[in-house]
């Protein structure tokens, strides 16, 4: 189990954006595109208003660009402040194989902030974005794929994915990766005890920060262990009890697992969706008046996650299946208004929040649920989801992510220039700086 650490160094180092497959390739593209709207759109979110506020108390300033704002940021803030911004709407892309891992959400914003001072064309760009989500998504599938005592798999598996992704556009060795992997490792944190408040869009900015700033001291001369992943008193050891790590460099180049991402249809916990799912199917054959009882069937994980039967803040509203099952039966949709501070006090989802009842069902996936209405009248309604949308069965295609896209950008940019950003994100590749498209997703 040695030299684990290096084998996804060499790995990193090596990948060529020719050597990316076509189906890799497409959903780069893909989670490119849906980052780029999420965190646009999150730019003006209170949460991201408090952290601005916050830095300009040092008299942090620099020209690096906060998507969806007018003001500007040094690098390493920029980093921090696009991954919360990212993450702030709970509507950013997932991978499900074994974690919740949003990889994007450290790796983008670290690349993002390297752009912003140094020109980074687009196919470098590419294989830099891939190769770090492939680091952080096998370090989150290894280490707690089967099992978690409550770490933020993002924060803790993120900083060295977005270390990875920088070292690999800097062009950096294998030897120094390694360095740049210790430095991340020795900074990830993240606790699910954070969901529904502020502090879980924190978790992929401070992990993108501590990536960014992990390859930029490698690149500098700072060193890390020889074994950072794998040591035996390392990442994988210390925030699990998985003994075979192998996993971690296992059939590198056989596949890439930003193939796996699945993109959210509704702005809430993705273990909720299939809950909502179920409502907007049941919400014709009901008028939230007459539903006397809601009941639901649930995996564990679903509860575990999102089981906050009476959210009383926005961001608790998105961990809240009894909220989100109100609100798919309310409007036959999730309008991001019904994931605000008025919604948790909306007598009309509060009423319907009530009439929840939860059974847990163990050999439910994430991806699954039932549910049942009972109405005044002694009707009743049943609707069961095996894969809810979004997920890797039953996935958006280019056209609803270009319309999530445009509905969270166009009020922020306006239609014209929310129409060539997307245009030029789809076109990555072809960029010979990414700088230049980052300024893009600035208001005029």
């Amino acid at each position: 189990m040695s030299d684990l650490s290096l084998a996804l160094a060499r790995y990193a180092v090596a990948l060529d954006a020719g050597a990316i497959t076509p189906p890799a390739r497409t959903a780069a593209l893909r989670s490119l595109v849906n980052f780029v709207g999420v965190t646009v759109a999150g730019g003006s979110h209170e949460a991201v208003e408090a952290t601005v506020a916050g830095l300009a108390l040092l008299g942090v300033e620099g020209d690096a660009v906060l998507l969806g704002r007018r003001d500007r940021s040094d690098a390493a803030s920029a980093a921090l402040v696009n991954g919360i911004a990212s993450a702030v709407l709970d509507f950013d892309s997932t991978q499900l194989k074994r974690t919740n891992i949003h990889p994007s959400g450290p790796v983008l914003p670290a690349l993002f902030a390297l752009a912003g001072r140094r020109t980074l064309d687009g196919r470098t760009f590419m294989a830099a974005y891939v190769s770090g989500v492939e680091v952080a998504c096998r370090i989150a599938n290894v280490v707690f794929g089967s099992g978690n005592r409550g770490w933020h798999v993002t924060g803790a598996a993120g900083p060295v994915g977005a270390a990875a992704a920088v070292a690999r556009a800097m062009g950096l060795d294998a030897a120094r990766m390694v360095d740049a992997f210790g430095i991340a490792a020795n900074q990830s944190s993240g606790l699910r005890e954070m969901y529904g408040t502020m502090c879980k869009a924190l978790t992929p900015g401070r992990a993108a920060q501590s990536g960014l700033y992990a390859a930029l001291m490698a690149a500098g001369g700072f060193s890390g262990p020889a074994a950072p992943l794998e040591g035996r008193k390392g990442l994988g050891p210390v925030f699990s009890d998985v003994e075979d790590l192998s996993g971690l460099a296992a059939g590198l180049g056989s596949g890439f697992e930003i193939e796996l991402n699945t993109f959210k249809p509704y702005p809430c916990a993705v273990v909720t969706h299939a809950t909502i799912d179920c409502a907007i199917a049941l919400r014709p054959f009901a008028q939230p008046a007459d539903i006397a009882a809601i009941e639901l069937v649930v995996p564990p994980i679903a509860v575990d996650l999102a089981g906050v039967a009476r959210p009383t803040t926005g961001l608790e509203t998105k961990f809240s299946l009894a909220h989100c099952a109100a609100v798919g039966l309310v409007h036959g949709a999730t309008p991001l208004a019904a994931f605000s501070e008025a919604a948790a006090d909306d007598p009309r989802y509060a009423a319907l929040r009530e009439r929840v009842s939860i059974r847990i069902e163990p050999g439910y996936r994430k991806e699954q649920a039932d549910m049942r209405l009972r109405l005044a009248g002694g009707d009743e309604h049943v609707h069961s989801v095996g894969s809810a949308l979004g997920s890797l069965a039953n996935p958006m295609d280019d056209a609803a992510l270009d319309r999530k896209f445009l509905a969270l950008v166009v009020p922020v940019l306006g239609e014209e220039r929310a129409a060539a950003l997307l245009g030029r994100l789809r076109r990555i590749e072809d960029e010979p700086d990414i700088g230049a498209v980052l300024e893009m997703a600035r208001p005029a």
